[in-house]
């Protein structure tokens, strides 16, 4: 690819027109009739000029591409082994995560009262990233699944702000009832002044209503043997945590601190994971690859992009192809 680009590049060089107007003036003035014996210099002379100019365009040339930004496709396993895989062009490469799976059989009575078989699904999640100099921000396109980038960065500034978690307390259990999903007296016994200390202490200024807050109940093992829960109140953001992001695109921001681990980004094949769940044969090399566009920012405002497949094998795991998109 290089080679080609690097000839289409230098067969559209054009001489400038000043450059030929002088040259051809200088040829005129140096004419054999009028300096007959230095008719052997001026060619070699122009001869030489004109290779050194043509070397020293191509040369630039050559600088601008060998400089050019460039980046590599990488995989890692979503554990604590810090396997990590390099993704090359045109080369198919078996990831260190991804492996879908099909588990027990299962059935359940739908709405209608039908009874629906089928089977339990998994997948090893794990991230994809990218390596290279001076890169900025990588934005992430998927066409079937779906994407996950969190932010830790944008997070642990968040806590030190005070921008997530209003505030953590105990209560005794047998005052405050609680069960998931269920109403509990807790609501109740805050609009009654129960908890009007915790109110003057941390909602100055604020809102005490508890709808504008997700309230989370948990036990350490120390509380619950003293029978206390601990109480805690976030924030509550309408389009959910803003260092966290689902969908289609994703853009990851670089942050020094972390490296090429902060330009990591999450994908989860819920259209195969459906697939897998039906009661039916499976060949897993039969369910739809998923292309994801990585299009990566440097800090000189340039950009390069690739496309990465991702389909399975026989055996469930996930195979990656990187393809440049230049």
């Amino acid at each position: 690819m290089f080679r080609k680009q690097y000839k289409e590049d230098f067969d559209s060089i054009t001489p400038n027109d000043e450059f030929i107007n002088n040259l051809s003036k200088k040829l005129v003035d140096s004419s054999p009739v009028n300096r007959p014996g230095i008719r052997k210099q001026l060619v070699a002379g122009v001869v030489i000029a004109a290779v050194a100019v043509c070397f020293l365009m191509g040369g630039s040339m050559i600088s601008q591409y060998l400089n050019a930004p460039s980046f590599t496709l990488v995989a890692y396993a979503d554990d604590n082994s810090k396997a990590k895989v390099s993704i090359d062009e045109n080369i198919q490469v078996k990831l260190p995560f991804g492996k879908i799976s099909r588990g027990k059989k299962h059935c359940y009575i739908d709405e209608t009262g039908k009874t629906v078989h089928g089977y339990d699904s998994g997948f090893e999640h794990g991230n994809i990233s990218v390596e290279g100099k001076n890169i900025s921000s990588v934005t992430y396109n998927c066409e079937k699944g779906e994407l996950y980038y969190h932010d830790s960065v944008m997070e642990k500034q968040m806590e030190k702000d005070g921008k997530i978690k209003v505030c953590e307390f105990t209560a005794p259990v047998a005052m405050v009832t609680y069960k998931e999903g269920e109403a509990n007296s807790f609501e109740r016994l805050w609009n009654e002044g129960y908890f009007d200390n915790i109110k003057n202490e941390y909602f100055k200024n604020k809102s005490t209503n508890l709808s504008d807050y997700r309230v989370q109940f948990g036990q350490t093992g120390e509380q619950m043997k003293k029978g206390l829960w601990r109480i805690e109140i976030y924030y509550k953001f309408k389009n959910g945590y803003p260092f966290i992001q689902r969908g289609k695109e994703v853009t990851a921001t670089y942050f020094e601190e972390r490296g090429s681990r902060s330009l990591e980004a999450g994908w989860s094949p819920w259209y195969a994971l459906d697939m897998v769940s039906e009661y039916k044969p499976i060949n897993f090399a039969d369910l739809p690859s998923d292309t994801i566009t990585v299009t990566v920012h440097f800090t000189n405002g340039k950009t390069a992009t690739r496309q990465l497949n991702l389909s399975f094998d026989c055996y469930g795991n996930l195979i990656a192809e990187c393809r440049d998109n230049q």
